[in-house]
């Protein structure tokens, strides 16, 4: 005669009785199961204030991951059109730098042409080229031209970063680049956030470059936080309303008259 044993399970259960327990769960339900019990266990407004949040948790990480791409796309479309425009800036230096190996200018001739074109040279109304060499000396600056001849090597931003000597370093290294700090806007004397893309002209022991201030792409990204959260907040404060309007009907249920 054969002999069954019985495992007792870590509940002190058999496995056939854990077994029909654990379907049992289930059995009704299906996989909605979990969900089921746990709202019969709750009150209205906690049942409300769980679908709310299934609903507002994802939105508001979906809407904070948009406005940030939105606001680092729109920076690196910034950079790149900035390394393009000195790529430009590079490229008339060097048609002057050709006139003088041609033998039809001077070097001083052929530099004071460069620099008078760069000087002129504006973009978004008010970004600038400028001009320095390897020391670092400024060459030109058109916004500074105090700076001009003056060694800038130890010129430092708020923050402690000596700029000019850190573009050098750039150059040095890969031969162009971008550099951030804190640079005053035109018309001003607070420095705030730039980043500038420089690039070497090794003929003439130039580098040249420019940059954009970054507040103003702070602003915007601001601005569209703004309006996102008022959206937001708006669709927010009418899905809660319907739910409170819902609850005091579900809630209180109008007396039935003898």
């Amino acid at each position: 005669m054969a002999i069954s044993t019985v495992h007792p399970t870590p509940f002190g259960l058999s496995r056939n009785e854990a077994s029909r327990r654990d379907s049992g769960f289930f059995e009704h339900h299906g996989i909605w199961a979990p969900g089921v019990r746990l709202f019969r266990k709750l009150n209205f407004a906690s049942k409300a204030f769980i679908i709310s949040l299934a609903f507002i948790v994802p939105m508001a990480a979906l809407l904070g991951w948009l406005l940030a791409t939105q606001t680092a796309q729109a920076m690196q479309a910034r950079m790149n059109g900035t390394r393009q425009l000195v790529e430009v800036a590079v490229g008339i230096v060097a048609s002057a730098q050709a006139e003088e190996a041609g033998g039809t200018m001077t070097r001083e001739q052929a530099q004071k042409k460069a620099m008078h074109q760069l000087e002129r040279l504006r973009y978004d109304e008010k970004e600038y080229f400028w001009i320095n060499d390897m020391q670092p000396r400024m060459i030109m600056h058109p916004i500074k031209p105090a700076l001009d001849g003056t060694d800038i090597g130890e010129l430092k931003d708020p923050n402690g970063l000596a700029l000019f000597s850190a573009m050098v370093q750039v150059v040095r290294k890969d031969g162009k680049g971008f550099v951030a700090y804190q640079w005053p806007k035109p018309g001003s004397d607070k420095p705030v956030d730039k980043i500038s893309f420089v690039q070497s002209f090794s003929p003439w022991g130039w580098v040249v470059g420019s940059g954009v201030y970054t507040d103003d792409l702070r602003s915007a990204t601001f601005k569209r936080l703004e309006l996102a959260g008022g959206v937001f907040a708006f669709a927010l404060s009418i899905a809660s309303y319907l739910f409170l309007s819902f609850y005091r009907v579900m809630s209180k249920r109008p007396a039935v008259a003898p």
